[in-house]
């Protein structure tokens, strides 16, 4: 049945706002039920928004006065029923818990338990040396995650996944910390399963370390496979050449994956601290080229990034925040005096050294510093006004479903929860709510867009392992809808005149709208933590 009412399917923390979004064209008189049929709320329908992204008329309603924990759903004469929700404290447990487990699943290199993984276990894939593209160079490079729905490794959106897991650790220790560990982590001793996790990417991507520091770009081989499993995959595996972007966020993340790890290994937050100097002394020392190409030979994803100022300033920052030299004071300080950059994703990246300079317990300018957190908020006010004046609650701008949309909603949602920090003002907390049930629910589409949760969830991503087996493997963020008709799916479903909100297929090749990735999934789980941290 088509639907007309929306809301976030997995649920609610009871002090959270709660809205939900009627597809109506006049005010909606809606009731609040118990899952046993009982009436807690009435309300009327007061805003009216007329969305051209969705090509719709929505009414919003408010029941953010139901706090008792238990399950519900709305009703509105004309217009059916919503999907069933929860409200309580611990709301989130099994989201996060199967947002998290996604990465063990996406292991490279190793058996995964099949206790553990069910259908998806396999025996350990792409174990074979690797040739260093354009020599007879070969090199041991096992272990990481597959990147996305094909089995590619690469450093920049690896970095990228790490830091927004470490920074959704440090936001919510307590609950990254509780993570359920599989049966193979009780041999790690007292680390947490979260951390022990994180350095499995972080050991895979040391390798990936050329003897001068440099970083190579990525290892894969020359084009994508078919959906296979992955140790079918069975062609020359290939690594490709340095480049800044890789090299300045290895640097970053390994400056900050130190603090995290001295506590329970002292020996090898030294090793992360050595791999990191040695990287950032590369971008300075070594002739690099800029903005990564693929050769000419290879098909898979490039993560091409012409601008790398951003990662610079980041790494910068970041070895500034862990080591106090004052040569990367320096370095950072020259970057911003040109520009303050912003960005949690893997093109733009600045927000990460922002946070890592005004973090840090050494000396900083204290201009500089306030400026930085000025242009944080206006960043985030800007967002907020979108949030406001959407029918879903979402801060993206019509021209933003591109590809991976719900990676820029989660991290527009970091951008708000960024400002509610520097300023305490709860409407930019509750903003960034707003992102996490537009992902789960609260959307056009009216689809958990996590895979396995909510009663409505994403079920044919762009997943080789799904694919193979018929089943979409559960915890992953679909990329969300892009208005780009980029893959042969949505381009005989959808026009350039479908509303941009709704072009998305639920559909195995629609690789534009319905793919998986490590960084998509971290960004969701930063926003999820971050939020969720504030409101236990």
């Amino acid at each position: 049945m088509y639907k007309k009412i929306f809301i976030n399917q997995c649920g609610y923390l009871p002090e959270m706002e709660k809205k939900v979004t009627f597809q109506a064209d006049v005010p909606v008189e809606f009731k609040i039920l118990k899952s046993d049929g009982s009436c807690v709320l009435e309300g009327k329908t007061e805003q009216k928004i007329t969305n051209a992204t969705a090509g719709e008329i929505n009414y919003i309603g408010d029941f953010s006065s139901v706090t008792e924990p238990g399950r519900y759903y709305v009703i509105a004469d004309g217009l059916g029923e919503s999907d069933i929700f929860m409200i309580d404290d611990a709301v989130y447990q099994d989201v996060f818990a199967k947002a998290m487990d996604f990465f063990y699943l996406q292991r490279c290199g190793c058996d995964l338990d099949e206790n553990f993984s069910g259908l998806f276990a396999h025996k350990a894939c792409h174990t074979s040396d690797a040739i260093v593209y354009g020599s007879d160079e070969s090199r041991e490079v096992s272990g990481g995650w597959h990147d996305a729905g094909d089995y590619g490794r690469y450093i920049v959106p690896g970095a990228m996944a790490v830091a927004q897991l470490l920074l959704a650790y440090e936001a919510n220790e307590t609950l990254a910390a509780a993570y359920h560990a599989p049966v193979y982590y009780q041999t790690e001793g007292t680390m947490p399963a979260y951390l022990v996790e994180l350095k499995y990417e972080l050991d895979w991507m040391m390798k990936m370390q050329r003897e001068d520091g440099a970083l190579y770009h990525k290892l894969t081989c020359y084009h994508f496979c078919g959906f296979i499993m992955p140790e079918e995959e069975k062609d020359e595996l290939i690594i490709s050449p340095v480049s800044v972007t890789a090299t300045a966020n290895f640097a970053a993340v390994t400056a900050m994956a130190v603090r995290f790890y001295k506590k329970y290994d002292a020996v090898y937050a030294a090793t992360l601290e050595n791999a990191s100097k040695r990287a950032y002394a590369a971008l300075k020392n070594i002739d690099l080229p800029g903005g990564f190409r693929n050769p000419q030979e290879i098909t898979t994803g490039e993560y091409e990034d012409a601008c790398d100022k951003d990662e610079c300033y980041w790494a910068a920052a970041e070895l500034y925040k862990a080591f106090g030299d004052d040569i990367y004071r320096q370095d950072f300080e020259q970057w911003a005096s040109q520009k303050i950059y912003h960005g949690y994703g893997w093109r733009d990246m600045g927000t990460y050294g922002n946070l890592a300079y005004l973090s840090t317990e050494y000396p900083i300018s204290e201009e500089l510093q306030e400026r930085i957190r000025k242009s944080m908020i206006e960043l985030a006010e800007q967002k907020y006004k979108t949030v406001s004046e959407d029918g879903y609650g979402t801060a993206l701008l019509a021209n933003e479903y591109a590809w991976g949309s719900n990676l820029d909603t989660a991290n527009h949602g970091l951008h708000l929860y960024d400002a509610y920090v520097l300023t305490g003002d709860k409407k930019y907390l509750m903003a960034a709510a707003e992102q996490i049930h537009y992902l789960l629910g609260r959307n056009p589409m009216g689809l958990c867009y996590l895979t396995g949760c909510g009663t409505d969830a994403i079920k044919r991503p762009h997943h080789r392992p799904s694919g193979f087996l018929g089943k979409a493997m559960p915890g992953m963020l679909s990329g969300g809808p892009c208005d780009w008709l980029a893959d042969e799916v949505v381009k005989g479903l959808f026009t350039k005149e479908t509303p941009p909100a709704k072009c998305i297929a639920d559909m195995t090749g629609s690789y534009s709208t319905n793919e998986v990735t490590i960084y998509w999934n971290s960004a969701f789980i930063q926003l999820l933590l971050s939020v969720w941290g504030k409101m236990a």
